[in-house]
């Protein structure tokens, strides 16, 4: 496995307004990349008549270390509901799943399991430091297992976001025994911010796209 070598200061925050899509819903939120202290917080906001969504992932980086510390998921209506918290507990080395879904995992180290959103973290920082292949572990939040997944650039394409020209490596990330790709659009000059997210399976396909940036850096 890559040893993943992160330093704070290599990320800019930042805020911006995305749109996600999929087969059941259509949504626009607010994403979400700032330091409070010594933590770091990650989150997607999002309401609309019909539903509502709320990531938060929130994190240390301890030397050369992305340590996960909580992970928080809320979604409404009734047919997406989800409300579950995710704890990585580092004085019992597990982590434990409380809310709607229930459960506990030991690992012998945190640091090497990511959940979805601060692996995002872990992307941009690798990709900015010029890795054009490498594999990390990323929680899998129904059952407290976890996947190794594969990354790769696959080429490089001209992103649009509102009337703004952007440079975007394509990445993308897959797994051998599975038919599900998921594909990022970073934009160069953004330190390899996500324009772009394709989560593209067998039987549905999810979007997520970078629509305004309200702040960076």
């Amino acid at each position: 496995m890559l040893s993943i070598v992160i330093h704070a200061n290599e990320l800019p925050e930042y805020e911006a307004k995305y749109k996600f899509d999929s087969k059941e819903i259509s949504i626009t939120g607010i994403r979400e990349f700032k330091r409070i202290n010594n933590e770091y917080e990650m989150q997607f906001k999002a309401s609309n008549l019909f539903a509502s969504m709320f990531f938060l992932s929130k994190f240390e980086i301890n030397g050369d270390q992305l340590i996960p510390k909580t992970y928080d998921i809320k979604i409404r209506p009734k047919f997406l509901k989800r409300d579950q918290f995710i704890n990585f507990n580092k004085e019992k080395n597990i982590i434990e799943s409380t809310g709607e879904t229930v459960w506990s995992s030991d690992f012998v180290r945190l640091d090497e399991v990511f959940d979805p959103l601060n692996a995002q973290i872990v992307i941009r920082i690798l990709m900015k430091k010029g890795f054009e292949k490498f594999e990390f572990n990323i929680l899998d939040i129904k059952n407290g297992d976890y996947k190794k997944y594969n990354f790769r650039v696959l080429n490089k394409e001209k992103c649009i976001v509102n009337n703004e020209q952007y440079n975007c490596l394509v990445l993308e990330r897959y797994r051998n025994e599975s038919n599900r790709t998921v594909k990022y659009y970073l934009a160069e000059e953004l330190d390899f911010m996500f324009v772009k997210i394709i989560d593209k399976n067998p039987d549905r396909t999810n979007t997520l796209e970078l629509l305004e940036i309200l702040s960076f850096g």
